[in-house]
């Protein structure tokens, strides 16, 4: 190669890539899908991270603030912080935990509820319109692929996930 030869370019073309690359690869793309698709800007103190929490609360039900620090894997006293954000806009509610009264449960509201769905309609609408404008071989490519996706979001989650107390009773 002489000096005004241009270099050759030493990176792997995607489509070539070994499975040994998939992991990460596959984990990027997930990741900014997921954050990509949480659009807060036109809903004032909603973070990403106020909407996973208020998710996790809209999927699971009331909890203690311990076990949705625990589903997202933040520390109590950060949790503590988002869900006085959550409560002040209307989002989440307290209450006293029956079974321990210095404890408190929180849930999500009707308010709440509703600020999901919308966030969750912009980011399908949005999705959708990306997913529009796919050449018809990357579109039936994504279709096929699809399932396997979703089968190992499934064992990923399943194998992540901390058992439920009726769960982990089960187990015993």
């Amino acid at each position: 190669m002489t000096e005004t030869d241009t270099p050759v370019d030493r990176a792997t073309p995607a489509d070539q890539a070994g499975p040994a690359d998939l992991p990460g690869r596959l984990g990027v793309a997930v990741q900014m899908l997921a954050h990509a698709g949480k659009d807060t800007s036109a809903h004032g103190e909603l973070t990403p991270t106020r909407l996973t929490a208020l998710a996790v609360m809209n999927a699971a039900g009331p909890m203690r603030m311990g076990s949705l620090a625990s589903r997202l894997g933040i520390q109590v006293s950060t949790i503590s912080r988002i869900v006085d954000v959550l409560v002040t806009s209307g989002w989440a509610e307290r209450h006293p935990d029956e079974a321990d009264h210095r404890a408190c449960v929180i849930g999500i509201t009707s308010a709440g509820i509703d600020l999901i769905d919308s966030v969750r309609r912009s980011n399908e609408t949005r999705l959708a319109d990306c997913i529009s404008r796919l050449d018809p071989v990357d579109l039936g490519a994504l279709q096929a692929a699809l399932p396997v996706l979703e089968e190992l979001a499934r064992q990923v989650t399943d194998r992540t996930r901390a058992p439920r107390p009726r769960e982990a009773a089960a187990l015993a």
